[in-house]
């Protein structure tokens, strides 16, 4: 018994150490990292694979549906955001976003050009004042910088209250490096 503990310790840590990137706060639909998602047994331990083509997670949030909040954050605070992971690729753009329709469309708050993961795993993202209260989906994405072109998304469904408007609007998120949409180069 204890030899089967140390060896799934043991590949977990391998298993992460050796993975892309990903969300870990607020912890994403059916990651690990959510208490809800572990005490169901409905755990997706291949959170860091990028959307696209090659696999079969599609746009928006890996095709995985709402699911319980993970949270309550204030509009017109910061939300500590938190990656993890060890193939940064170079880095690359990322982008943070929130979505008010249930994840039809996302309204981006901060995008990091370039330099995404090379300066640190943390990002503090304004949610902005006129943002209705209520449940939204924290998306994050990358584009990686070197190698395969490609594009990760994780999504989280966190509560906003404090908001003082109806709807959100801004900059839309960017959807490259992916079946029918445009490719940027490394």
């Amino acid at each position: 018994m204890r030899f089967e503990i140390i060896a799934l310790t043991v590949g977990n840590l391998v298993g992460f150490s050796l993975a892309h990137m990903e969300l870990v706060n607020p912890a994403p639909r059916r990651s690990r990292f959510s208490s809800t998602y572990t005490q169901k047994g409905d755990v997706d331990y291949d959170m860091s694979t990028p959307l696209g083509h090659r696999v079969c997670f599609p746009f928006p949030c890996r095709g995985i549906p709402a699911g319980p909040s993970v949270g309550t954050y204030t509009a017109g605070e910061s939300l500590n955001v938190t990656l993890g992971g060890m193939a940064v690729h170079n880095g690359g753009h990322c982008q943070f976003a929130l979505s008010v329709d249930g994840g039809k469309t996302f309204v981006v708050l901060k995008t990091v050009m370039g330099t995404c993961l090379m300066d640190g795993l943390n990002y503090q993202v304004p949610i902005p004042t006129e943002i209705p209260n209520g449940e939204a989906v924290f998306a994050w994405t990358w584009i990686n910088k070197t190698g395969n072109r490609e594009y990760y998304m994780n999504c989280a469904d966190i509560t906003v209250k404090g908001g003082k408007g109806n709807s959100l609007s801004g900059p839309k998120l960017l959807v490259v490096n992916m079946e029918n949409t445009p490719t940027i180069p490394e």
